[in-house]
């Protein structure tokens, strides 16, 4: 039952959420940010590649991770169909371990908040530890109510 979930879960998200589909103008502001960083950058939670794709199309050297296999499958696929290629982990965020080193690590589309307290430390230190000296990591917070 549960990967039927994760398979109608990552259908929708593909669909709702096209490639290159900018929510509250998320592409526009990662790309800026990142249109300086000349080494390589991760993006936590790439999901389908809605903005892994735009960002390889902008020459940003970009590498994804995330913990579905059924996400990363549609964001193979979508690499395929936009004509670009990327290297892809699949990882929990609180095991991160890539050989590489980056620039930058980002985290759109709020998904950082979805961590409990305990596993967003984890995560955070994980990041830490693969940034290069002077890199940056770039998430989006919800804004909590008031």
């Amino acid at each position: 039952m549960q990967r039927e979930y994760a398979e109608l879960s990552t259908m929708f998200y593909d669909f709702s959420k096209a490639v290159g589909q900018s929510i509250n103008g998320d592409i526009e502001y990662y790309s800026k940010k990142l249109e300086k960083v000349s080494g390589l950058v991760l993006e936590a939670g790439v999901g389908t590649g809605r903005m892994l794709i735009p960002q390889i199309k902008k020459g940003i050297r970009t590498i994804g991770v995330d913990s579905s296999p059924e996400m990363l499958e549609q964001c193979k696929i979508n690499l395929k169909k936009h004509k670009a290629s990327a290297l892809l982990y699949e990882q929990d965020l609180t095991e991160l371990s890539t050989a590489e080193k980056y620039d930058a690590i980002i985290m759109p589309a709020g998904s950082f908040c979805l961590l409990p307290r305990e596993k967003a430390e984890i995560v955070l230190h994980k990041y830490f530890e693969h940034l290069n000296p002077g890199g940056k990591i770039i998430i989006d917070l919800e804004e909590a109510p008031v």
